[in-house]
């Protein structure tokens, strides 16, 4: 949490914040999404900051799109993303059966084999579709994980965030507490949700290729796996032309082996490359990924 932040502010945000919950839970979900999606196209107007960020990422990630084909799919990713925002107001004060139905699951034996290896094994995904959602659903199905996330800098609005995160049976652990945790979990079988495909600082990162360029990226999930032999499953939670979503599990990744942190860090960034060329965008594009170059 800051330092600056005072016990007045955080209860004026957790207090916006809940009429906004409050509202939505009154309105039906098609309603929310679109609403928010709306929203998520004006903000692209109103930041020219970020929709030039976004722009700028997608051209380089994707040198052979022409400046039209990019332009349009920053705007898709603007409305993803405000799409998304209000889904998760919409869905915060929903119980587990309500979110579950709508997210069908393809590929669990992947993660049922994982599992049942019973080396530990990482739920790899992105900010892609929603993660959210994916994790909730996860836990679900009777795989429970202990997801790692970064506090929000407001403690009360973290504390009903954590309660929507962990309904399912999964477990909300702060990065600052994480090595223990992971190692914990790992070493009795356990499952860790972890999003590394964001900007990673030192001294937990190597600058490796990240479609094609430079990228900051974390190197804890390949450290981890060559300690205690456990498996990367990737997977995503995609939005469906319906509305609803698809989580799809890939087959379990072992990092043991021959290669450097280095070579292993890069081959995890191709995996999720993979994830985010299926869905391009439903991908953070907006996010200062690259910042090495």
């Amino acid at each position: 949490m800051s330092k600056n932040r005072s016990h007045a502010r955080n209860l004026a945000e957790y207090g916006i914040v809940a009429l906004f919950l409050s509202l939505f839970r009154f309105i039906p979900r098609a309603v929310a999404v679109g609403l928010g999606e709306r929203l998520g196209l004006l903000f692209r107007l109103l930041s020219r900051r970020r929709r030039t960020l976004a722009e700028t990422n997608i051209a380089r990630a994707m040198p052979g799109l022409a400046q039209n084909e990019v332009a349009a799919l920053a705007r898709k990713t603007f409305r993803h993303f405000g799409g998304l925002a209000a889904e998760l107001l919409w869905s915060a004060k929903r119980e587990t059966r309500a979110i579950s139905e709508i997210v069908a699951i393809e590929g669990f034996e992947h993660a049922e084999a994982a599992r049942d290896a019973g080396r530990g094994f990482f739920f790899m995904t992105a900010h892609i579709g929603n993660w959210e959602f994916g994790a909730i659903a996860t836990g679900a199905r009777g795989l429970p994980l202990s997801v790692i996330t970064r506090p929000l800098d407001n403690p009360l609005l973290e504390d009903r965030f954590k309660r929507f995160r962990e309904q399912s049976g999964n477990r909300v652990v702060s990065k600052r507490e994480a090595a223990r945790e992971i190692l914990r979990t790992l070493k009795t079988g356990g499952a860790i949700g972890i999003l590394p495909d964001q900007h990673a600082k030192p001294p937990d990162a190597v600058t490796v290729p990240f479609f094609g360029r430079p990228a900051a990226t974390l190197t804890a999930i390949v450290r981890f796996a060559e300690r205690t032999g456990a498996l990367i499953v990737p997977a995503a939670a995609y939005r469906t032309p319906e509305g609803t979503y698809r989580l799809v599990f890939g087959p379990p990744v072992s990092m043991e082996g021959p290669g450097t942190v280095e070579d292993k860090t890069a081959r995890m960034n191709s995996i999720l490359e993979g994830l985010i060329k299926r869905a391009p965008e439903q991908w953070m594009w907006l996010h200062n990924r690259w910042r090495e170059d």
